[in-house]
């Protein structure tokens, strides 16, 4: 049996599943204009990934799907899922595609291209990060950005910290800003959580007690 994320949905077929059972919601990756930063939200699928999730099973012989949603919630859903591009910032793709030499993001054509927010948005952020200059051509900064293959303003933190002589530091709260909170609180256990998060609290940055809670798991 395979219980069907997002992940399922592109696996390899594996000889001898004969039934899925899909939840019909996956994490989603969107960009919030309003907070600058791409948050992982629970979503309902589109009815595309539901296939692709009835699809690990019965490869090489018959299969049972169970959804665990109703038939006219599946025919209420969108055919497929939104781009990627259309839901992500767009401020790597303008900054790699410039040092890579592919023009204007505006002229490139896109199968879904972005919105003119987006675009604005994705231009804005580049300038407060000092990537262009007033010609929206490339700085040196921008250069050294765009080698790195992560968001820009993490590679911005690493490229400080380096400046700052404190490297080590900068690249531990990178890596942390990267992925999904360490922090653990469970709903039913929350107060708890946070009396136990405590012990890492900094009352200057909340940066800080990412580093603190790294030192502590290196110790």
């Amino acid at each position: 049996v395979v219980l069907a994320t997002n992940v399922a949905e592109t696996s390899l077929t594996v000889p001898g599943i004969r039934y899925v059972i899909d939840t019909g919601i996956a994490r989603v990756k969107r960009y919030s204009f309003r907070n600058k930063v791409e948050l992982l939200r629970i979503e309902g699928i589109s009815q595309a990934s539901a296939k692709q999730r009835a699809g690990r099973c019965g490869r090489v012989g018959p299969g049972v799907c169970v959804r665990l949603y109703a038939e006219d919630d599946y025919a209420a859903r969108p055919g497929y899922t939104d781009p990627e591009i259309l839901r992500s910032s767009v401020a790597a793709v303008i900054l790699r595609m410039k040092a890579a030499g592919l023009g204007d993001i505006e002229s490139f054509p896109f199968i879904d291209p972005p919105s003119p927010r987006a675009l604005a948005d994705g231009y804005q952020l580049l300038d407060e990060l000092g990537a262009l200059d007033e010609a929206r051509r490339l700085t040196p900064m921008g250069r050294e950005l765009a080698r790195f293959p992560t968001d820009p303003h993490l590679a911005r933190i690493v490229l400080a910290a380096r400046d700052a002589q404190c490297l080590t530091e900068g690249l531990v709260i990178a890596a942390a800003l990267a992925i999904q909170d360490p922090r653990e609180r469970p709903f039913d256990r929350a107060d708890e959580a946070d009396r136990a998060h405590q012990a890492f609290a900094d009352e200057h940055s909340d940066f800080l007690s990412l580093l603190k809670i790294w030192n502590w798991y290196e110790e």
